[in-house]
């Protein structure tokens, strides 16, 4: 690259790839993220089970009657939830509430992918999953009241709280969503809301909360999403699991779904930014380079008659003899130009 226009060509190139990513790519981090996002595929190897089993239930569900056998095999999976096998599970999750029984097999417990849990929702339900989550908006739900009615299953004056956020596990690369009805209080896990709207639900800021659960899939539930960004508003598939074991957890990073174009665009722009101070930083030592030292940049002028034959360049020192008739010729010139007073008259 000593060539000074190539260097000024291979500058202007790379100064334009940086106003490109500065102009285009920047502003992508900006745009308005969806509060849920498209399940991702799963870079985790398949379930080991087929994917519909033959009674809709897991083969590793919890221990169930028969009647709770049968509520689930009529589960379809879709967009309602509010039907008869639903407030059947709560009332069977709710007899797992033994916090110190959860804590000693939550390591043991499968932590299945988004995309697995709706993808496959018979081989996993009834099953217990453990995720880890970050909860950004939550809403205690009583029974018998003008949210939920009371059931057989499900009496007056039973409380469940439905949380909502993004499920992370460890083959996840960013946060998906998922919604949990718990029964277990996360009030003393979550802390103060931000916020709190008509409705009572409570919000909270800077990603959300974390929290650690243990849970019971129960369905893939369609729902439409809250989208801000380009694609705006779509159904989309969520797990919807019954939870029955919580705990505060500071050991993962929140998600974000644009977390990736941040990194990415960042990147790029440190590459870029580098190779043109590399560029700039060699047309600079191009332009300073001196006779002699390879460089092609701009050179002072020197008249020669100012230059000592030993301090010129091997290809520009004459070592031929200079022809005495010359060196003659030349000094009965300048004795004709004083006789003649040719100087006087310059």
């Amino acid at each position: 690259m000593n060539n000074p226009s190539q260097s000024k060509r291979f500058g202007a190139i790379v100064s334009a790839a940086a106003m490109f990513a500065i102009v285009f790519a920047i502003p992508l981090i900006a745009m308005g993220v969806e509060t849920t996002t498209q399940p991702a595929a799963s870079t985790s190897p398949g379930p080991a089970t087929k994917p519909y089993m033959p009674d809709n239930i897991s083969v590793a569900a919890i221990e169930l009657t028969h009647r709770q056998k049968a509520a689930l095999s009529a589960v379809t999976d879709g967009e309602h939830w509010n039907e008869p096998a639903f407030y059947i599970m709560l009332a069977r999750v709710k007899e797992l509430l033994d916090p110190e029984t959860a804590a000693k097999e939550y390591s043991s417990l499968e932590s299945p992918a988004v995309g697995h849990m709706t993808d496959h929702p018979s081989r996993y339900r009834a099953q217990k999953i453990r995720a880890v989550m970050w909860v950004y908006k939550s809403r205690m739900i009583v029974s018998g009241s003008e949210d939920w009615e009371a059931r057989p299953d499900w009496p007056r004056g039973q409380k469940v709280w439905y949380m909502a956020g993004f499920h992370v596990s460890q083959d996840a690369k960013k946060g998906e969503d998922l919604v949990v009805y718990s029964l277990v209080d996360p009030t003393e896990i979550l802390g103060n809301p931000s916020g709190t709207n008509k409705s009572g639900e409570q919000f909270y800021a800077d990603r959300g909360r974390p929290v650690e659960l243990a849970a019971v899939y129960y369905k893939t539930f369609k729902q439409e999403s809250k989208g801000s960004g380009q694609s705006g508003r779509q159904i989309r598939d969520y797990p919807l699991v019954l939870a029955y074991y919580l705990k505060s957890t500071k050991a993962v990073q929140a998600p974000s779904s644009s977390d990736a174009i941040k990194n990415t665009v960042i990147g790029v722009v440190a590459v870029l930014l580098l190779l043109l101070f590399i560029v700039r930083r060699k047309a600079k030592s191009v332009r300073a380079a001196p006779i002699g030292s390879g460089g092609t940049g701009s050179v002072k002028y020197t008249p020669l008659r100012n230059v000592e034959d030993d301090d010129l360049p091997d290809e520009q020192r004459d070592d031929e003899p200079v022809n005495q008739d010359l060196i003659d010729a030349v000094k009965a010139f300048e004795e004709k130009r004083k006789t003649d007073g040719t100087d006087d008259k310059s």
